[in-house]
């Protein structure tokens, strides 16, 4: 394991800036438990959240937002894989959420930990077939959006769209013309290519998370307690929240920007290229290292309660990138609660 850094840590400075005394106390005791569940490991920010890292590797992070505190195994796999501990809880994906003046217990951190930690372990070894296909199975675009998700933002579920495109003779089209198909009904253009993406492979036509368009792309989809007009303000004048600290954005088509580069984050650079106001910002998206710029949209859609807020990127540059940048996009938007 890594030698654990002596002195002021950076965690530090997150929780004296905590407002909320029960969350301060709260993640505070959580600090000191993952202290000792991971001896050694380093403590640092990652994601804007205080993290753990045992030899590079994050193995637990935790936040209050708004109203709740988060737990994050830095993993798509911890939380399903513990669903009969974790019955109670909100959860996603991602992590857990919690109230700041109700702490996970400390055996369900315990197994938290440990359970991150054997991914890590196993990690490297080569998947039986039963594994793989299960996983690949999982990153089919109908397996991660819910037939309520896609009938609530477009009207049909997926069987609906299935045989709507079917009908439409869409197994002839190219991807360009299939989602030109779907502009004719559907106006985000997040859902548009989810749609094109699932159909085309239902029909064999696309590599799980690539397209011969866009190449690697994924989609994170937030419905957030915001009006729309509340949420593109704090995105459109606090681009720190969602690009980094240090950011500084103007929404401006040919606008360039830049995000420093700071401890558990790469900088990132970029241009602005389309920007409808209260709606939609396109943009490229460059992290150090990559040989080629991302394209990066953030796309509003208003609800009965809150606005849902679809954060889609394409032309990533492999599979590796497209999970980072899933895990990434889904901590962001969970930072976009908090005050």
């Amino acid at each position: 394991m890594a030698t654990k850094r002596r002195g002021v840590q950076p965690i530090d400075a997150y929780l004296a800036g905590l407002e909320n005394p029960a969350a301060k106390k709260t993640l505070g005791a959580l600090r000191m438990q993952l202290r000792k569940l991971l001896p050694g490991a380093v403590e640092t920010i990652s994601y804007q959240m205080p993290t753990f890292k045992v030899d590079g590797n994050a193995v637990a992070g935790f936040a209050f937002f708004k109203t709740h505190c988060g737990y994050y195994p830095f993993s798509g796999g911890v939380v399903p894989a513990l669903k009969e501990q974790l019955d109670g809880y909100t959860t996603s994906k991602s992590g857990v959420t919690f109230p700041p003046d109700k702490p996970l217990p400390a055996k369900l951190v315990k197994t938290l930990v440990q359970a991150r930690l054997a991914e890590i372990a196993a990690r490297g070894k080569k998947p039986s077939a039963v594994k793989k296909k299960a996983t690949e199975k999982k990153a089919l675009v109908t397996d991660r959006v819910t037939d309520s998700a896609v009938k609530e933002a477009t009207g049909r579920d997926w069987k609906g769209w299935m045989r709507a495109l079917d009908a439409a003779g869409a197994g002839e089209l190219n991807h360009k013309q299939l989602v030109a198909h779907l502009a004719r009904e559907v106006e985000s253009t997040w859902w548009q290519q989810s749609i094109a993406v699932a159909y085309e492979q239902a029909h064999g036509k696309r590599v799980v998370g690539e397209t011969a368009a866009t190449g690697f792309q994924v989609g994170v989809v937030r419905t957030l307690p915001l009006r729309a007009d509340e949420l593109w303000e704090r995105i459109a004048t606090q681009a720190e929240r969602w690009l980094g600290a240090g950011a500084k954005l103007t929404l401006e088509p040919g606008a360039g920007y830049e995000v420093p580069k700071r401890r558990g984050a790469s900088g990132v650079r970029g241009e602005v290229r389309v920007v409808k106001p209260g709606q939609r910002i396109r943009m490229t998206w460059q992290p150090d290292g990559w040989k080629k710029p991302a394209t990066l949209q953030l796309t509003l859609v208003p609800k009965a309660r809150g606005a849902s807020l679809h954060v889609h990127l394409e032309k990533l540059p492999d599979a590796k990138a497209r999970e980072a940048m899933r895990e990434h996009w889904s901590r962001v938007l969970e930072g976009l609660l908090r005050e």
